[in-house]
């Protein structure tokens, strides 16, 4: 199986985690609205979509229709997660707390269920894209230059680092 095939299963396995779990969730713990520095169920979900269809998905078209910073390198942090690691650590990552940063609340669930089939329809795109990659890379704030293929198979581990956060927001609700 390739790299590219693997991404995408990884992807489509996490994905179903955080869509079987959207249909546990009422519509007030969908739409709550949390803070900059502790987030809601919903606003986990809207960061999840809006990072994979307008950061890493840009950056994997970015990548696709460019050569440039072929000679550019992961960091070491980049080296550890993808060489080493193969995923995040098991650390809590902080943004800087900002509404720039902090997603909103969506209105309801219907919301999230159209931004995660918007994804799904997305990867499918990108996952045929990384057929033609030409090798370009692109930097990534944490990680240094990333590859198409890196930028893709950075998504389901996102979204995988993000079930510990949505965790703890599930035994909150107990």
């Amino acid at each position: 199986m390739s790299s590219i095939e693997k991404s995408f299963r990884d992807y489509e396995k996490v994905s179903k985690v955080w869509k079987k779990a959207l249909e546990t969730y009422s519509e007030g713990e969908i739409s709550k609205n949390g803070s900059v520095d502790h987030w809601s169920l919903g606003q986990i979900y809207l960061h999840l979509i809006n990072s994979t269809l307008y950061f890493h998905g840009k950056q994997i078209e970015c990548c696709v229709k460019t050569r440039s910073n072929c000679d550019k390198r992961k960091n070491f942090k980049g080296f550890m997660v993808y060489t080493i690691l193969g995923k995040f650590p098991p650390v809590k990552i902080k943004v800087p707390a900002s509404d720039d940063c902090t997603p909103i609340a969506p209105l309801s669930k219907k919301e999230v269920e159209l931004g995660l089939q918007k994804v799904d329809e997305m990867m499918c795109v990108w996952k045929e894209l990384l057929k033609d990659d030409l090798g370009g890379k692109t930097p990534h704030p944490g990680f240094d230059y990333l590859n198409a293929s890196e930028w893709f198979r950075l998504i389901p581990m996102h979204w995988t680092h993000h079930l510990r956060q949505k965790s703890d927001r599930d035994k909150e609700s107990v």
